[in-house]
């Protein structure tokens, strides 16, 4: 059985949902990419640029990395796009991390037009 063609809108949605995402950490590609134990960051290139997207192993990993110490990707919205883009990693924090939803939101939606 031949398998089956991703389909090119899902994947440019999921990439672009990634990249906000990454776009929201403090730490560089190459220090994002030994987290996600690729051997150079060439795969955050390729999955910012539409044409790629993380195996499952590294989307796990993407889903305990910690975005500024405040959260976590939530894997539901990069996989649909329902849902808040990052789950709460300290409730003291809780205003920050709603701000950079609401950041992340905008930018998925602006990234969406384009």
């Amino acid at each position: 059985m031949p398998r089956r063609k991703r389909d090119p809108k899902l994947l440019r949605d999921q990439c672009s949902r990634v990249a906000v995402l990454l776009g929201l950490t403090n730490e560089s590609d190459a220090e994002i990419s030994r987290y996600l134990g690729h051997a150079n960051p060439s795969t955050l290139s390729r999955l910012r640029d539409g044409e790629s997207f993380l195996d499952s192993e590294s989307l796990a990993k993407f889903g305990r990395y910690a975005v500024r110490s405040l959260a976590h990707p939530n894997l539901h919205w990069v996989l649909t796009g329902d849902g808040e883009p990052l789950l709460p990693g300290k409730a003291s924090k809780r205003q920050e991390l709603e701000a950079l939803c609401l950041l992340a939101k905008k930018e998925a939606e602006q990234s969406a037009k384009r």
